[in-house]
């Protein structure tokens, strides 16, 4: 019983011997040295300067010399000489409609007109007659009056009868009921010659009026522009007023673009100042090597919407490509502003975050985005759309001199180790 508790015991003694030997015997390894990260950057040294900053605005193109041709009145149409998208050339024929359909009207005004002149003339002899009778009247009042005078005063002598006297004063009733009818008729000569003159007025005008939709049924391009669409065929019977064509001049294309509110109020007072807001127009991206058409910011629409106010962009190039109603991107130069800095816009995290690098750390600065910035002239003069635009930002925090970091990294955060890899580029410019 014993031998069971004794063997245990010596070996758990002799365990923990050799386990004290092996703690005693053992060599002590070296510490581990834990080296921080360092990330290998690209910089760009902080200058502030005078520049202007670019907007990004979204347009629509329009014109304002737009012929929207409708029927003088319901006709059938002739012919149709066009076609949607062609050009057409100032005074060429575009559509011709029925001339039988406005021939009969132009005849019944004509008659109307001949009418009524014959009516005025026939009415002026009637009244020079009406004159002569008038006289003639008054002489014949006269006389009967006379007459009447004498009869009462042999009445009176009673050398004459009752009867003859009636008589005589009949007559002078008689006479002077014709005279004042003769005087009537003299008296309502204006009035008529007034009410004639009046038809004949609204005669001539309906004459004018059946003419100007005679000449009206002959669609001629008052312009050199483009087919915008035709809304009828040959053959076709239209009503007064319909729509036939739609036609516009390529010489008075218009961008309308709208403003944010944001930036309203300078762009109005740049325009109060007389000062001259250029921009440029593309109708598709960089890749696409789309033209880019010159702008001149001509006007601000007088009405406001919540989301801001449109602004009319004239077209200074003298050749274009662009259609009625296509989309553009208009890219408008705001007046320059002070103590602005170029950064790249892999350079920005977040839409106000820059990160200084100071003593090889990153440092995070706010900082408020202004714009787009364009290379001097790429705004105006360039063809197509090749330059990869920098952004313009502004912070007191920065000064001219610091450098800021450029390569983007996903876990940058204040406190960074970084190591700046310089461009031999840039060692040439700092060396100059």
């Amino acid at each position: 019983m014993l031998k069971k508790f004794i063997i245990p015991l010596i070996i758990l003694i002799l365990a923990i011997v050799f386990f004290k030997m092996m703690l005693a015997t053992k060599k002590e390894s070296p510490e581990i040295e834990t080296n921080e990260h360092v990330w290998r950057v690209e910089q760009s040294i902080v200058e502030k300067q005078k520049l202007s900053p670019v907007i990004t605005l979204y347009g629509r193109v329009e014109t304002s010399e737009l012929l929207n041709a409708a029927a003088p009145a319901a006709c059938q149409v002739a012919k149709v000489l066009v076609k949607e998208g062609e050009y057409i050339d100032k005074g060429q024929l575009m559509l011709s409609l029925d001339q039988a359909d406005f021939e009969p009207r132009l005849m019944r005004t004509q008659a109307k007109v001949k009418e009524l002149k014959a009516l005025i003339e026939s009415d002026q002899l009637r009244h020079k007659i009406n004159l002569e009778s008038l006289k003639n009247e008054k002489k014949l009042l006269r006389l009967s009056e006379k007459a009447l005078a004498r009869a009462e005063k042999v009445k009176r002598q009673n050398l004459g009868s009752i009867s003859e006297t009636e008589k005589a004063m009949q007559q002078v009733e008689k006479q002077r009921l014709s005279y004042n009818a003769s005087q009537f008729s003299v008296d309502e000569h204006q009035s008529r010659q007034e009410q004639l003159e009046a038809r004949l007025m609204q005669a001539e005008a309906d004459l004018l009026q059946a003419r100007l939709a005679l000449e009206r049924s002959q669609i001629v391009a008052p312009f050199s522009g483009v087919v915008a669409k035709v809304n009828v065929a040959q053959g076709d019977r239209v009503n007064n007023n319909e729509k036939l064509l739609s036609f516009y001049s390529m010489e008075h294309l218009e961008i309308r673009a709208k403003l944010p509110v944001s930036v309203l109020a300078e762009i109005q007072q740049s325009i109060r100042e007389g000062s001259v807001l250029k921009g440029d127009a593309s109708s598709g991206s960089q890749e696409s090597g789309s033209q880019q058409v010159p702008l001149l910011l001509a006007r601000i629409s007088g009405e406001a919407q919540a989301s801001g106010v449109d602004a009319i962009f004239t077209i200074t190039a003298e050749q274009v490509n662009f259609r009625m109603g296509a989309i553009v991107v208009v890219r408008l130069q705001r007046p320059a502003r002070d103590n602005m800095i170029k950064v790249p816009y892999q350079a920005m995290y977040g839409s106000d975050r820059l990160y200084q690098i100071k003593d090889n750390r990153l440092q995070a600065i706010k900082v408020k985005t202004i714009g787009e910035y364009y290379s001097e002239g790429s705004i105006v003069d360039s063809q197509t759309l090749t330059q990869e635009p920098e952004l313009l930002v502004e912070s007191d925090e920065l000064k001219s001199g610091d450098s800021i970091l450029t390569t983007h990294l996903p876990n940058a955060f204040t406190g960074l180790k970084v190591d700046v890899v310089v461009d031999e580029r840039v060692k040439e410019s700092i060396k100059e």
